[in-house]
C-alpha cells in the first residue's frame, strides 16, 4: 500500500515584531484515498468513518456530500483543476482517540503518470472555520520537488497576524522523507515560518502500536503547547492581537453552526422577509443553504451571509444592525446599491412585528441618539465626529476644485462631477438674486467652496460660518489662495450667535444637523439676520411627511454611525417652524434625483483611493462603513424615499 505514517516534528518561527521559535513532535499520515476501505479492514486500531483509536471521517474534510475524494473533485471542477487527476494522497492528522487537532491538510492530486496536477491546502483555525488554498501553478519546474507555490493570504489563522501578505509554499514529495515549509511574507520580508518534516514508516497495525499508541500524550498535548506559546507571546512578550475578521471568501468552506438563539433569529428574519413583494431576494447562508424571497424574476439581488451573527444583529437592532453587520464583514453582495434599492422598495411590505424582540436594542439606540442633542456644545461634538476625520480624507473623493459635500446639479447624464457642482452653485446664486452690491451670509460653509464661487461669480461680499475648526482652517487657506480675503470673511460661529443683517442667506444641506427641537430657533435667527426684502435659499434633504414622526422616534444607521445628532426634516416640519418665525416658502424645486449620481461619483472616487485610505489609517471596516453610507443614501434618492429641496424663503406677508 502507498499510505504511510510519518514520525514527524513541527516548528513555528516568528521573526517580528517579536522573535519566537518552538517545535513539537507530531504524527502525520499520508492516506491514498483509494486505500481507505482496505486500511479500515486490515489495520487494527484504524477506522474509516467509524469510531477507532485512529479514525478518518469524510465529514472532517471539505464540504458537501460523498467521500473526501468526491467532495474534493467537486471543488476542483469549479476551480477548473479537475482534469487528468488519477490519484489523491491526503497528508493529514486524523482523529486520535477522538481528539481533533489538524491545523492543515494537503491533498496531493496526481496525474496517471505520477506528476502532480495540483495541491489543495485545507486550513482549519481554532474558531471552527475551514479554508481551501488551491495550489495549481507552481513557480519554477513543475516536475521537480520541492514544488513551490505562492498564494495571497485569505484566511485568519493566528491572532497575531492580520490578512496582509502572502504565503510561499515549498512542498516535498510524499516519499521516504517529507518536508513542508510555509512562509508568511509581508512587504518583502518573512513574518512567520511553519515547517513540518519527518520520515515514513509503513501504515500497518504494528507501526500504530509501536509509535502512536505508545505515545498518546504526544497527540493530546500539542494544542495545549500551542496555546501556552500564544499566551507567552501575548502576555509576556506583549505581542498585540488582531481581531478576527469574518470569513468572506468563497473558499472558506466551513464555519461554526448557528447557536440555538441564532436559529431562532433566523426564523424571525425569514418571517420578516416572507412579505417581500418587489423583485427577488436571494440569501446564501454560511452552510450553503439558499433562501429565496419574492416571485418576480427582476429586479434581483443576492446577499451572502458569512456569519450567523448577521441574524442576531438584524433581530436586535433592525436596520442599524443590518448596516453594522455589513461593516463587520458578516455579509456581502456584488451590488450593494442594487440590493439596498430593492430593500427600500420593499420596506412598506415587510412586517416589522417579526422582529419585535429587537425592541430592547432599538431602545438603546434611541437613548444614544437622545444623548447627542444639538445643543451648542453637542453640535460641536457631533460635527467633529464627522468632519474632523481630516481634510485630506475628504479631498480624496470630493470634487477637488469645489470641495462641495452636497448634491450636484447634472445638466446632462455624462457631465463631470465638478461641472455639476458648479451648475448647482450658479442655480443657488440665481435663486438668491445676488449681485456685486450685496452682502451674503452662508450658514455651514464647509471648506469654503460655495463662498469662493459666490464672491468670484457675483462679486459680492460673503460672510461664511462653520463650527468645524478643521473645515475652517482649510477654507481660510483656500480663500487666501483664491485671492479673495477682501471679499470672503470666514467665522467659527454657531448660527445661534449670529449678529448683523445680510441681503441674502444661503444654507446648503446644513439644516440636517439642526435637530427638530431647534428648527424654529434656526429660522428665527435667519429672519433676524435678513434685511427687509431679502431672500433665504436653502438646500435641504427631507423625508416624506407621512414617515417623519416614526423616523424621528427611531434613529437609523446613518444617525448612529455617520451623522450623530443628525435629523432629516420633513417639508411639513420646516413649514411649521418657518411660519412661527414669520417666514414662508416662495419657491421649491426637488433636485433629489440628482443626488443618486452625485453619491455614485463619490463612491467611485472613494474606492479608487483605497490604497491612500489604507495609508491614512482607514481600515477595511471603515471603508465598508463608508461604502454602505454612500450606497444607502444613493438607494434612498434613487427610489424617492429621500428628497433634496432647493427652497427660496422670504418674509411671510399676512
Amino acid at each position: 500500500m502507498k499510505s504511510r505514517l510519518y514520525i514527524a516534528n513541527a516548528m513555528h518561527a516568528r521573526y517580528g515584531p517579536v522573535a519566537h521559535r518552538f517545535r513539537y513532535p507530531v504524527f502525520s499520515f499520508a492516506f491514498d484515498l483509494d486505500e481507505l476501505p482496505q486500511l479500515d479492514r486490515q489495520v487494527r486500531g484504524f477506522g474509516y468513518n467509524r469510531r477507532a483509536p485512529i479514525s478518518l471521517h469524510d465529514r472532517d474534510y471539505l464540504r458537501g456530500e460523498g467521500t473526501i475524494r468526491e467532495r474534493l473533485m467537486r471543488f476542483l471542477q469549479e476551480a477548473g483543476c479537475a482534469d487528468g487527476i488519477a490519484r489523491v494522497e491526503l497528508l493529514t492528522m486524523p482523529r486520535m482517540f477522538g481528539h481533533v487537532f489538524n491545523p492543515v491538510s494537503f491533498h496531493y492530486c496526481y496525474r496517471a503518470d505520477g506528476s502532480v496536477r495540483c495541491v489543495v491546502a485545507e486550513v482549519n483555525n481554532t474558531f471552527g472555520e475551514r479554508h481551501l488554498y488551491i495550489l495549481s501553478r507552481p513557480e519554477g519546474d513543475p516536475t521537480r520537488f520541492p514544488l513551490r507555490f505562492r498564494h495571497e493570504k485569505q484566511f485568519h489563522v493566528s491572532p497575531f497576524n492580520d490578512l496582509r501578505g502572502h504565503y510561499e509554499f515549498r512542498l516535498s514529495e510524499l516519499g521516504p522523507q517529507m518536508r513542508i515549509v510555509i512562509d508568511l511574507v509581508r512587504d518583502g520580508g518573512k513574518v512567520l515560518t511553519a515547517v513540518l518534516w519527518g520520515h515514513a514508516v509503513p501504515l500497518d497495525s504494528r507501526t500504530l502500536r509501536a509509535h502512536v499508541f505508545r505515545h498518546p500524550f504526544r497527540i493530546v498535548s500539542n494544542l495545549p503547547r500551542i496555546v501556552w506559546q500564544a499566551a507567552l507571546l501575548h502576555y509576556r512578550r506583549k505581542l498585540p492581537v488582531h481581531p478576527k475578521p469574518n470569513p468572506s471568501h468563497p473558499l472558506t468552506i466551513a464555519i461554526p453552526p448557528p447557536t440555538a438563539y441564532e436559529r431562532w433569529c433566523m426564523r424571525a428574519v425569514r418571517r420578516l422577509l416572507a412579505g417581500w413583494q418587489h423583485g427577488r431576494l436571494t440569501l446564501l447562508l454560511p452552510d450553503g443553504t439558499v433562501w429565496t424571497f419574492g416571485a418576480a424574476a427582476a429586479p434581483a439581488a443576492a446577499l451572502r451571509v458569512w456569519n450567523y451573527r448577521f441574524f442576531r444583529r438584524l433581530v436586535r437592532d433592525g436596520d442599524i444592525g443590518f448596516g453594522e453587520s455589513y461593516t463587520a464583514g458578516e455579509w456581502t453582495t456584488e451590488d450593494l446599491t442594487g440590493l439596498l434599492t430593492l430593500l427600500v422598495r420593499n420596506l412598506t411590505a415587510l412586517d416589522p412585528a417579526a422582529l419585535k424582540p429587537g425592541a430592547l436594542g432599538r431602545l438603546a439606540n434611541r437613548l444614544l441618539h437622545a444623548c447627542r442633542r444639538n445643543t451648542p456644545r453637542g453640535s460641536r461634538r457631533n460635527i467633529r465626529a464627522h468632519y474632523d476625520l481630516g481634510n485630506d480624507f475628504y479631498r480624496l473623493w470630493l470634487d477637488p476644485e469645489t470641495l462641495l459635500y452636497s448634491c450636484a446639479l447634472f445638466e446632462r447624464p455624462d457631465q463631470p462631477l465638478g461641472e455639476a457642482q458648479q451648475a448647482k452653485v450658479r442655480r443657488i446664486l440665481e435663486l438668491a438674486g445676488i449681485g456685486p452690491e450685496h452682502h451674503l451670509l452662508e450658514i455651514g460653509c464647509g471648506w469654503g467652496g460655495f463662498a469662493i464661487e459666490a464672491a468670484r461669480r457675483a462679486g459680492c461680499r460673503v460672510t461664511a460660518i462653520t463650527i468645524s475648526e478643521a473645515q475652517l482652517r482649510l477654507a481660510q487657506e483656500r480663500v487666501q489662495a483664491a485671492g479673495l480675503t477682501d471679499r470672503v470673511a470666514l467665522r467659527l460661529m454657531d448660527y445661534r450667535d449670529l449678529e448683523g443683517q445680510y441681503d441674502a442667506i444661503v444654507s446648503i444641506e446644513m439644516l440636517e444637523a439642526v435637530g427638530h427641537e431647534y428648527f424654529e430657533l434656526f429660522f428665527r435667527q435667519c429672519a433676524a439676520a435678513l434685511k427687509p426684502g431679502g431672500r433665504i435659499v436653502l438646500q435641504v434633504i427631507t423625508i416624506p411627511n407621512e414617515r417623519y414622526e416614526a423616523y424621528r422616534r427611531n434613529p437609523d444607521w446613518i444617525q448612529k454611525h455617520i451623522f450623530p445628532g443628525g435629523l432629516l426634516p420633513s417639508r411639513a416640519a420646516l413649514a411649521a417652524a418657518m411660519d412661527k418665525a414669520g417666514l414662508r416658502v416662495e419657491r421649491a424645486e426637488n433636485i433629489g434625483p440628482h443626488y443618486a449620481p452625485t453619491l455614485r461619483a463619490w463612491r467611485e472616487r472613494f474606492n479608487a483611493r483605497a490604497e491612500d485610505l489604507n495609508r491614512m489609517g482607514f481600515d477595511a471596516a471603515f471603508q465598508r462603513m463608508w461604502n454602505y453610507y454612500f450606497a444607502y443614501c444613493e438607494a434612498g434618492f434613487a427610489t424617492g424615499y429621500l428628497d433634496d429641496w432647493q427652497l427660496v424663503v422670504g418674509e411671510r406677508r399676512d
